[in-house]
C-alpha cells in the first residue's frame, strides 16, 4: 500500500465510523461509553486512532474528550459534536466531524455548519486563495445571523501530524496563500451563536509528545517512553494511560513531564457560557479543478 492509499484507507475508515457513530448520540447516553465505542470501532476496522475522539458539548468547541471515570451523560438540551481522527501507518487521512442537536431547538446551528462546509468545498481547487474559502464560510454564517469561530481553523494533514500548514480560516481574512494540487487538508467550519471566539478552559485531558527531557522521576521517564512508543507525535488522552500505572503516580508523572516541556497539554476550548458551537468537517485531496473527499459526507 503506497502513501496515498494509506491516506485514503484512513479516510474511508473515519467516514464509516462517523456514520455508524451517529446512532450513539442519544439523550441519556454516557459520553465515555461513546468515546470508547468509537475508538474501538476504528481499531476493529484496521485503523489507528489519530487523536482521542473529541466529544464537545454546547459551548465547547475542541479538545474535549472524556476523563477516565467520566460520568457525563447527554442531556435533552445538549448540542453534541463528535470529531474523529484515523491514521494508517501514521498517515492521517481521516479527520471528520459532525454535530447533533438533541434539543431540536438549535438546528439552525447544525444546518449552518454543514452548509458552510458544503459551500467551502465548492471553492476548493488548486490555485484558490485560502482566504476565499474562509470568506465563503463566514458569509454562510452571517446569512444565518450566526458567527464563525474566527480563532479556529482547518488545516493540513500529514504523516504523524494532525495539524500542519496550510491553515484554512473560517473567516474571510484575505489570506493570499494558494492551495496546491495534491495537498491533503481538512476543512472544518465552527459556527457559534456566541462571541465567535474560543478561550482555553481549565480542564485538560489531551496531550502530545514534544521531546525527550531529563528527569529524576522514574515514573515520568517510564511514561514518556510509553507515550512515544505508542503515539509518537500524535495526541493522546490521559484516560488511555491508566493501564500503565496507578492514578496518583500517573498524575504526578504527567505534571512533571508537562512542567519540563516533554509533553504539551491541550485545554478544552470554549466560547462564552450559555452559547452553542456546531462543527462539520471533512478531509480531502486538492485536485486541479476540484477536490476528492477522503471522508465523504452527504449534503
Amino acid at each position: 500500500m503506497d502513501d496515498l492509499e494509506k491516506f485514503k484507507r484512513a479516510g474511508k475508515i473515519a467516514a464509516e465510523v462517523r456514520e455508524e457513530s451517529m446512532k450513539l448520540i442519544r439523550i441519556g447516553e454516557k459520553a465515555l461509553d461513546v468515546a470508547n465505542m468509537i475508538e474501538r470501532w476504528i481499531l476493529e476496522k484496521g485503523g489507528s486512532i489519530a487523536f482521542p475522539v473529541n466529544i464537545s458539548v454546547n459551548n465547547q468547541a475542541a479538545h474535549a474528550t472524556p476523563s477516565y471515570n467520566d460520568e457525563y451523560v447527554f442531556g435533552e438540551k445538549d448540542l453534541v459534536t463528535i470529531d474523529i481522527g484515523v491514521h494508517v501507518d501514521g498517515f492521517v487521512g481521516g479527520d471528520t466531524a459532525y454535530s447533533v442537536d438533541l434539543s431540536g431547538e438549535r438546528q439552525i446551528l447544525t444546518e449552518t455548519s454543514k452548509k458552510a462546509l458544503e459551500n467551502a468545498l465548492s471553492k476548493v481547487k488548486a490555485g484558490v486563495e485560502i482566504g476565499e474559502i474562509g470568506k465563503e464560510i463566514e458569509e454562510t454564517a452571517r446569512q444565518a445571523s450566526l458567527r464563525p469561530v474566527e480563532n479556529l481553523t482547518g488545516h493540513g494533514l500529514a504523516r504523524w501530524q494532525v495539524h500542519t500548514l496550510p491553515s484554512i480560516p473560517n473567516i474571510g481574512n484575505k489570506d493570499k496563500t494558494k492551495l496546491k494540487e495534491g495537498q491533503i487538508i481538512a476543512i472544518e467550519p465552527f459556527i457559534s451563536n456566541g462571541s465567535g471566539r474560543v478561550r482555553e478552559g481549565v480542564r485538560t485531558e489531551i496531550f502530545s509528545f514534544e521531546g525527550k527531557v531529563l528527569t529524576r522521576n522514574r515514573d515520568a521517564r517510564k511514561l514518556l517512553d510509553i507515550i512515544y512508543e505508542n503515539y509518537k507525535t500524535l495526541p493522546f488522552a490521559e484516560r488511555w494511560l491508566y493501564d500503565y500505572m496507578p492514578e496518583l503516580k500517573l498524575k504526578l508523572a504527567l505534571r512533571d513531564l508537562a512542567m519540563r516541556g516533554a509533553i504539551r497539554g491541550y485545554p478544552i476550548l470554549k466560547d462564552v457560557e450559555g452559547s452553542f458551537v456546531s462543527q462539520h468537517e471533512v478531509s480531502l485531496i486538492v485536485e486541479k479543478d476540484s477536490c476528492t473527499l477522503l471522508t465523504p459526507m452527504k449534503f
